[in-house]
């Protein structure tokens, strides 16, 4: 596949070749990457049993073929496991390190040989909280942390240390995404606003909410939907300590997570998935064809969501994430009855995300350099956007309008003129007081 549509990346396009093509990509890469740590595993980590049992679980992996090896290859702990191995193997480092990071990665061979029903024998390494996954499936080992476990994988069952292993079970969203606050290379990663560690109750309600996001997303965006249970591995809990509506964080080296707090609303909950999946849709996209080109990621712009700057690739990931929760949102304004209070914060969600998206494509018109492909997808951006303000003319007129006001006060408190550019304060007194001016004069 030489050239991608820009059409169906922009909003849900469902399990499409193109699709499938972009995941195959990604998976090649993580599975070529992987062949080179083995490379430098046999090479370079410390002798012994455990250096050859470990190699064996690295190898299983690579040369076993079929659809249980790719799902596990596109794993976020897939993503992350590389991702420590790149930035912390390169030097030297401590046995310790060899046998921690090695010993956790027999979690993929170990899920992949019971899930196929095959013989498998390794040693492995329970991760620092003490837990040992069966990564794609719920289930998981509880032992101490960083113990050395000997594992015997047989018809489908897994033998730790000479006996059967009492599995554990994360609570589920929907099939196949788990609610996670437990595994260590799953949450590990996640730095922004705090994780939370949740009672059996707190975690089966926190699942339960987000399952019922997700039923109402199939039915009102079924393409959207689809490329969410093909991509999503895990839900990991976040602190709201400030109690915003939500909170949430995604991650390009955890491909597959999204990390949000509880919320009761279902909407709330629906519309974070969205934004979320939408950088994780996109960082997966970008493994394959670049929208922006090189040499733009030093560059600072006004970003109409912020009161700081942002780059020019926030701008283009927060412009699509908000053209897909509005266009959600008023996908489900037109569709379905909503009480009265909860139906005018919705349009008043709508019209104040159409004007920040356009605030948005303008710096990223104005001042990014594109590929082919992504000229494309801005303008397709563009055109989904005036399709999407035609569609909400039915909204209150003064609703729309107080929106449009709101989003040029904030312009005008932190964009440099009519520009794109970010406004410093700083630099501004600096101007003011070189000039004499007052702040009444400027204005």
């Amino acid at each position: 596949m030489n050239t991608l549509d820009e059409r169906r990346w922009i909003f849900g396009g469902g399990l499409s070749p193109e699709w499938s093509w972009v995941v195959r990509r990604r998976r090649e890469l993580a599975l070529s990457e992987l062949a080179r740590i083995e490379t430098h595993y046999l090479k370079h980590a410390p002798a012994g049993a455990r250096k050859r049992r470990y190699a064996a679980g690295l190898r299983y992996f690579l040369r076993t073929k079929g659809p249980e090896r790719d799902r596990l290859a596109v794993h976020p702990c897939f993503d992350y496991w590389l991702d420590l191995h790149a930035r912390h193997f390169g030097a030297p480092v401590q046995d310790s390190d060899w046998h921690l990071q090695f010993g956790l990665f027999q979690s993929f061979p170990a899920a992949l040989a019971v899930a196929r029903g095959d013989r498998l024998e390794l040693d492995a390494t329970a991760d620092p909280d003490g837990r040992f996954f069966l990564y794609g499936t719920p289930g998981f080992l509880q032992a101490e942390p960083t113990a050395a476990l000997r594992l015997r994988a047989a018809g489908g069952r897994l033998e730790v240390n000479g006996g059967r292993a009492p599995l554990q079970s994360l609570a589920e969203a929907v099939p196949g995404i788990v609610a996670d606050d437990r595994g260590w290379l799953m949450t590990h990663g996640v730095t922004m606003h705090g994780l939370v560690s949740l009672d059996a109750g707190e975690r089966a309600r926190f699942a339960s909410v987000l399952g019922e996001a997700f039923c109402d997303l199939a039915g009102r965006d079924p393409g959207l939907y689809a490329e969410m249970r093909d991509l999503l591995f895990s839900l990991v809990p976040l602190k709201n300590p400030v109690e915003h509506g939500s909170v949430s964080s995604s991650y390009v080296n955890l491909r597959g997570l999204i990390a949000l707090s509880h919320a009761e609303d279902r909407m709330l909950q629906a519309e974070t998935l969205i934004h979320e999946f939408c950088h994780q849709k996109m960082n997966q996209l970008l493994v394959v064809d670049e929208i922006l080109l090189p040499g733009q990621g030093g560059q600072v712009f006004y970003s109409p969501w912020r009161p700081d700057a942002r780059r020019l690739r926030g701008l283009l990931l927060g412009a699509h994430a908000f053209l897909n929760v509005a266009r959600y949102v008023a996908t489900s304004l037109a569709r379905e009855e909503f009480p009265v209070e909860q139906r005018i914060e919705l349009m008043v969600n709508v019209a104040l995300r159409l004007n920040q998206v356009e605030a948005a494509l303008k710096g990223l018109t104005g001042y990014g350099a594109f590929t082919e492909f992504g000229r494309a997808f801005v303008m397709g951006m563009w055109r989904e956007l005036e399709v999407l303000r035609h569609s909400v003319l039915w909204f209150p007129a003064a609703l729309l309008k107080e929106q449009a006001a709101a989003a040029a006060a904030h312009r005008k408190k932190y964009a440099l003129g009519d520009t794109g550019f970010y406004k410093d304060a700083s630099l501004v007194d600096k101007v003011r007081r070189a000039a004499f001016l007052t702040p009444e004069e400027e204005s």
